[in-house]
């Protein structure tokens, strides 16, 4: 078992590795990320200057987590230039896009699906094929606060503000604070 063990972290760090040489120029990671791309998904950084905080001392907000990028089969995500990321889980089914500059919080999850059937029956069997899926946008010069959740079918304009711990769903417009659960907007920005 311990073997076994040994041999799974030494892949998982090979892996990143990999991906790491990869990204060379364009990504630079402070701290191991776990990286889950499935065959026929992707995983696409579009440019220069994005950072993936992942160890304490790269967020002293604190971490529960590190960066988690879980792309299944025939999706995408796709991240942006000059962005900053701390301890943040992505699970993509269908598509994530985040736009450029965007800076998300510690320990915030993004998502485009239910990651489990509604339906007790699909649940109990394990039916992933009943999980409904809908695309995550988030625009230009986006703020996430720390522990926000954003749900499938998320849309946030350019320079939205995303109040800590919010839990967002739907579609928001350019430069609006959001905040709550479910978050609403607070305010327009300036």
């Amino acid at each position: 078992m311990r073997d076994w063990i040994v041999v799974r972290w030494l892949y998982l760090l090979g892996c990143f590795v990999i991906y790491k040489l990869r990204l060379l120029g364009k990504v630079k990671f402070k701290g191991l990320t776990y990286i889950y791309v499935e065959k026929g998904a992707s995983l696409i950084f579009k440019g220069g200057k994005t950072i993936i905080n992942n160890s304490s001392v790269s967020n002293l907000f604190g971490l529960y987590q590190r960066t988690i990028f879980y792309v299944k089969q025939n999706a995408r995500i796709i991240i942006g230039e000059s962005c900053g990321i701390s301890g943040t889980s992505f699970c993509a089914r269908e598509s994530i896009v985040v736009g450029d500059r965007v800076q998300i919080g510690a320990n915030c999850k993004i998502m485009d699906n239910d990651m489990h059937s509604l339906d007790p029956q699909d649940r109990a069997y394990d039916n992933r094929n009943t999980i409904k899926t809908s695309p995550v946008v988030i625009g230009d010069d986006c703020f996430i606060g720390a522990n926000s959740i954003l749900l499938k079918g998320t849309t946030l304009g350019k320079n939205v503000i995303v109040g800590a711990g919010s839990v967002v769903h739907g579609k928001f417009p350019d430069n609006v604070i959001i905040a709550g659960n479910p978050a609403k907007i607070i305010r327009m920005r300036k």
